[in-house]
């Protein structure tokens, strides 16, 4: 399915996945709107996008920021047909009790409270014109026991569970083509990656993990192009369906 015209709105689209989703969304002929913290780099993005994009400097956890960001995007582009909640944060890999309360907190409020207001904001609008894709990033470290921030990991978690429940509540019948969905990248080389490794030592075996943030783009557009009626509530890792907490998985 072409996507050619379509409205996409992407969080943390200063960096990593989100610029390169949002370049790509552009060299495809979508209408790219983002929002970052970071205005410098937003401005980057939007220069590698022929300057078409929307973008607005803001906190994704902000209501007044988000609203200001669908505001600017539907005064430019009348609508938005696809939201991808990419804005996310990790402590580095700190563990809870060896950090200030407050870091742990942020990591919670930016990776599940922007996804839930920036849904809350662009949801109805997807309903009311019985077309949507959502598109929310999350991580296995959702389902690890192992990893060692547990911000990060309870917090991929509940997005997980937070798609599967709105996608729920959205009635099958009356909506077929407004789709809710969870994406597992894989580790790519971003800025969260950076921190959580910046202690180790990067071997070349480690180093080729890595995948570069453009790879992360047509496993986005496989879910974007899912038809009506497709699976929702579900989450996919490199274009297959993912039983995320399956104890196989573990």
């Amino acid at each position: 399915m072409s996507v050619k015209g379509k409205v996409v709105l992407i969080t943390g689209a200063a960096s990593g996945i989100g610029r390169a989703l949002a370049i790509c969304f552009h060299n495809d002929d979508a209408n790219v709107a983002g929002l970052d913290i970071d205005g410098n780099g937003l401005e980057q993005t939007a220069r590698a996008c022929d300057s078409s994009m929307v973008t607005v400097q803001g906190d994704v956890t902000s209501e007044v920021d988000i609203d200001r960001l669908v505001a600017a995007t539907i005064e430019r582009f009348g609508r938005i047909d696809i939201l991808i909640n990419n804005a996310g944060i990790s402590d580095g890999g700190s563990l809870m009790y060896s950090v200030p309360f407050e870091n742990w907190k942020n990591v919670i409020e930016i990776n599940l409270i922007g996804v839930a207001l920036c849904t809350h904001r662009v949801l109805p609008g997807m309903l009311e014109r019985g077309y949507g894709r959502i598109v929310n990033v999350v991580s296995r470290a959702a389902q690890s026991v192992s990893v060692r921030s547990s911000a990060y990991a309870a917090s991929k978690a509940a997005v997980v569970s937070f798609t599967k429940n709105i996608a729920n509540t959205i009635e099958r019948e009356v909506y077929p083509d407004v789709l809710v969905n969870a994406i597992i990248p894989g580790i790519t080389r971003t800025a969260i990656w950076s921190r959580a490794f910046e202690s180790d030592v990067m071997t070349e075996e480690r180093l080729a993990m890595f995948q570069e943030p453009e790879a992360v783009y047509p496993h986005t557009r496989f879910i974007v192009d899912l038809p009506a009626g497709g699976p929702t509530g579900r989450c996919f890792f490199y274009g297959e369906d993912y039983s995320i907490f399956s104890r196989f998985n573990l």
